[in-house]
């Protein structure tokens, strides 16, 4: 769990990127050690894995001493839980001194991913009806999360996972979606 929320390994050493402990620190005790039964029940495989090389500085989390798990009966925070633990926020954030800029331009798209992919830009997921998501449907945004579909009905890429996503159940994408609803506008065309 330590690892998980804090990025520290047992050794005491800090865990670096793509682990988004930034994210998962605020993960639900409940959670957290659901995934750790779950990695314990996988077989061992035995595969010598380089240690990685980093060019910036890493740091673990502040120790994590309990987190309460939120009811899925209030939406809003459950789906704000949700987008947390799914780091959503880190892509569709612009980036500003390395890091995304959650105080100002959070869920406003437009940082660069590239991989096997090809290079996709992060859509903005705001409320703002021109640039964003606040003209779609809630059954078109659920439809983006879950299959990949833009709301004029085009294939979208990775790197989003949405084979997983697609896996959440109703009541996890409802309050996702009503979470982002939440999100205040911003304006950020990006096309």
């Amino acid at each position: 769990m330590t690892a998980i929320r804090e990025g520290k390994r047992p050794d005491g050493s800090a865990i670096g990127p793509p682990m988004a402990i930034e994210f998962y620190k605020y993960m639900s005790d409940r959670d957290a050690k659901a995934i750790v039964a779950y990695l314990r029940s996988v077989k061992p495989v035995k595969h010598k894995v380089p240690k990685s090389v980093y060019r910036i500085p890493l740091r673990a989390e502040k120790p994590v001493d309990r987190v309460a798990g939120i009811p899925p009966s209030d939406k809003i925070a459950y789906g704000e839980y949700q987008v947390q633990i799914g780091h959503c926020m880190e892509c569709h954030t612009p980036m500003v001194k390395g890091h995304p800029d959650l105080k100002n331009r959070m869920g406003a798209g437009g940082r660069k991913c590239e991989g096997p992919w090809g290079e996709v830009i992060s859509a903005n997921i705001t409320q703002d009806k021109a640039t964003g998501i606040g003209s779609w449907t809630n059954a078109q945004i659920k439809r983006a999360i879950t299959k990949s579909v833009h709301h004029a009905g085009a294939k979208m890429r990775r790197p989003m996972f949405y084979r997983c996503y697609d896996n959440m159940t109703e009541t996890d994408v409802d309050a996702v979606v009503s979470y982002l609803r939440t999100i205040k506008p911003i304006k950020n065309n990006l096309r």
